[in-house]
Formats: C-alpha cells, structure tokens, sequence
C-alpha cells in the first residue's frame, strides 16, 4: 500500500497573490480606461451629430435653391440647349445649306434677317441692298444658281436717311434644291 503520494510540483507551490495595493491601482486603471471609452464615445456622437445637422442644414438651404425660380430659369434654359443640340444633330444639312446659299450673296447686299424651313428647304430673306441695280443683279444671281430650285420675290422700298439704313429693302422667298448626302458621311 501506499500512502502519503504527494503530486504537486515543488514550484507550484509558491503563488503570487496580489495585494490589496496592487489591485486597487489595477481595477483604477481599468476604471480610468472605461470612463474614457465612454468619454470618447460621447465626445464623438456629440460631433458627429453636430456635423449632421449641419449638412442637413445645407441640403435645406439647397433644396430651397433648387425650388427657387432662378434654378427654374437656368434647367429651362438646359433644356432648351439640348434641343438645339439634338435639332443640329438631326438636321445637319442646315449648316451645308447656308454654306451654299451665302456663296451666293453679294457683298453690297446686307441681310437683316434669315429664317430656314427645314421641311420645305425654303429660306426666307430680308435684307437691305445698296440700289436698285444691286439687287437686280442679286436677284439673277439668285436665280441661275445651281442650289435654287425657285425664288419667290417679295417686296422692295427704297430706305430713308431717316432710318439709318440707305438702300433698298427688300424680302424674297428661294426654296433650295435638296442635297444628296457626301458618300462616307455618317449621320450624328
């Protein structure tokens, strides 16, 4: 029989306990570390809220901006630019048309104003020439030109002194003859 069988490793024996000291500094630590967290925490959801007031404050104040009529005026003028846009896109051949009409204007006659109808390929003109002859010889010129399919004549006046404007007035009509499209040309 045996008796008296002792397991226990003879460094074992001696343990640590820690003092009454040690562990008042060590649960403060702890204690310090922890208020802190919380400090930081508080400090941080504190700042951050601040922040989102202060852009929710923004985005009103854009929102406000945005509902206003001056934001109205300019998306209304976007808008407007990216038809023009699409509409020269579409209708490229306006610009190959003015190109052509205007090589046949002559340098005494000033034109005052020019609408296109696209549909009709018809180019309306008022304009103002230096005398009589002038835009007789404009008219003809006009007339046998290759890109005029008709000219339709619509007034003449002769200016006054009064009106800044010394010539003749006058307004006319040409419906252009259409153009075949350059080969290799991609439509936009």
């Amino acid at each position: 029989m045996i008796t008296n069988i002792n397991l226990a490793a003879p460094e074992s024996k001696k343990k640590t306990i820690l003092s009454g000291r040690l562990s008042l500094i060590l649960s403060g630590v702890i204690l310090a570390l922890a208020i802190g967290s919380y400090g930081a925490i508080i400090f941080l959801a504190n700042y951050y809220s601040n922040q989102k007031r202060q852009v929710d404050n923004q985005i009103q104040i854009k929102n406000a901006k945005i509902s206003g009529a001056e934001f109205v005026e300019q998306t209304d003028f976007q808008e407007r630019l990216n038809l023009l846009d699409k509409i020269l896109r579409d209708h490229f051949s306006f610009d190959g048309y003015l190109k052509n009409f205007s090589k046949y204007v002559l340098p005494e006659v000033h034109l005052t104003s020019l609408s296109w109808e696209n549909s009709e390929n018809k180019v309306t003109v008022l304009g103002i020439a230096d005398n009589f002859d002038v835009l007789s010889r404009q008219l003809v010129l006009l007339k046998n030109s290759p890109i005029v399919q008709s000219l339709e004549f619509n007034n003449a006046a002769q200016s006054s002194s009064a009106e800044n404007q010394k010539g003749v007035t006058f307004g006319l009509s040409v419906k252009l003859k259409t153009q075949e499209k350059a080969p290799g040309k991609l439509n936009n």
